[in-house]
C-alpha cells in the first residue's frame, strides 16, 4: 500500500480542484495517492463525501453503501466485520509507535433521509446524489433532493482517517444503519466486538458544539432533527448522563481551544425530541467515555439541505488534531 503524505493547511473555504482531481486520477476512489502528492485531509474527506453520495443509501436500503465501506476496509488490509443489519466495523491499527494505545471508536451512520420536490425526477434507489459547491461555500445536491450530509459528512471524514497515515491510536470505525427511524442499527450491533471505550460520534449538525449528555427532561441546547418514527424509540432509551470525569472531553476541549481560539459549546439533548446514537451506546457500554460533534448543516431531511464546506474542512482538520493528541 502506498504511503500518504498528510499536510494540514490553515482552514480554507474552497477545495483545490486540481489536487482533488489528481487524487482520483492517479489512484482512483479505492486507493491512496502516490507518495509525491500532498493532499490536505479535508480534501480527501470531501472526495469520499462525493464518492459515498453516489451510492443510494436511504434508510432500509443501505446494503450497497455498506458493502462499499466493507470493501473499502478490506482493500486496505484492515479487519472488517459486517453484520446482518449491514452495520460495518473497520479496525485499523495504531500508527507507528502508537500500536499499543487504547483504541478510539469513530462512529457515524450510513443511512440518509430521502426526500425531493414533487416535480423532481430522481430515483433514490438507483440515482446518485451529486454534490455541488456553491460560490457561497455551501454544498447542495444538484437536484432538489436531500443531500445526505446527515450523516455522509461523518462517514466521509472517518473514511479519510482510515485512508491516511496520520498519527492516531488504534481506530475502530463503526458505520451503523437505520439510524433515522430509531437508531436500530446501533441497537442491533454487538458491542462486544469493540475494544475501545472512547467514542467520538460525528452526527451533530452544528460546528463548535460538544454534545455530552441526553436527558428526557433536560437539555435542549441543541436539537438534532429526527424522523417522527424514531421519537418513541429514542424517548424510551435510558439517559446518557454527563460524566464529571471525561479524559476524552478534556483532551478535545484543549485541542479545540488551540485550534479555534475559543471554548466549545457544551450541550445536551432532550431525548424526548431528538437524539444521537450515543444514547444507545451509553446503555450498552455504560463505562464508555463519549462525545458527539459535527459540521454545520442546514435544513437537513429536506430538499433545502446544505452543508457548509468551510465547516466540513475545519472539522476534518480538527478531528485529525484530536487523534494526534489522544
Amino acid at each position: 500500500m502506498k504511503k500518504l503524505k498528510h499536510f494540514i493547511s490553515a482552514p480554507f473555504t474552497t477545495l483545490a480542484p486540481c489536487v482533488l482531481a489528481a487524487f482520483f486520477l492517479f489512484c482512483g476512489a479505492d486507493d491512496n495517492p502516490p507518495d509525491d502528492i500532498i493532499v490536505p485531509i479535508a480534501e480527501i474527506a470531501y472526495g469520499y463525501f462525493v464518492e459515498i453520495s453516489g451510492i443510494p443509501r436511504c434508510t432500509y436500503n443501505e446494503e450497497a453503501a455498506s458493502n462499499h465501506l466493507a470493501e473499502f476496509g478490506r482493500a486496505r488490509g484492515f479487519e472488517v466485520v459486517q453484520d446482518s443489519m449491514f452495520n460495518v466495523l473497520v479496525k485499523k491499527g495504531g500508527s507507528r509507535g502508537r500500536e499499543n494505545e487504547p483504541p478510539v471508536i469513530l462512529q457515524a451512520h450510513i443511512d440518509m433521509v430521502c426526500r425531493k420536490d414533487d416535480d423532481v425526477i430522481h430515483d433514490f434507489d438507483n440515482d446518485p446524489i451529486v454534490p455541488v459547491i456553491g460560490g457561497d461555500g455551501w454544498v447542495t445536491a444538484s437536484k432538489r433532493t436531500t443531500l445526505g450530509a446527515d450523516n455522509g459528512g461523518g462517514v466521509s471524514m472517518i473514511m479519510a482517517v482510515l485512508a491516511s497515515n496520520i498519527s492516531h491510536p488504534p481506530i475502530e470505525a463503526l458505520f451503523t444503519t437505520v439510524e433515522e427511524t430509531g437508531l436500530h442499527g446501533a441497537d442491533f450491533f454487538d458491542v462486544s466486538q469493540l475494544s475501545g471505550r472512547r467514542l467520538i460520534n460525528l452526527d451533530i449538525t452544528e460546528e463548535e458544539v460538544f454534545v455530552v449528555k441526553s436527558k428526557r427532561d433536560d437539555g435542549g441546547a441543541i436539537v438534532i432533527p429526527i424522523e417522527p418514527a424514531a421519537l418513541a424509540k429514542i424517548a424510551s432509551l435510558p439517559d446518557w448522563d454527563y460524566r464529571e470525569d471525561s479524559p476524552l472531553r478534556d483532551t478535545m476541549d484543549k485541542v479545540f481551544r488551540e485550534f479555534y481560539g475559543r471554548a466549545p459549546v457544551i450541550a445536551a439533548i432532550n431525548n424526548r425530541i431528538a437524539g444521537v446514537e450515543c444514547l444507545v451506546f451509553a446503555a450498552k457500554m455504560p463505562d464508555a467515555d463519549m462525545i458527539s460533534i459535527g459540521i454545520t448543516l442546514m435544513d437537513i431531511h429536506t430538499p433545502d439541505e446544505k452543508m457548509n464546506l468551510p465547516s466540513f474542512n475545519r472539522v476534518s482538520e480538527y478531528l485529525v488534531k484530536v487523534l494526534e493528541r489522544l
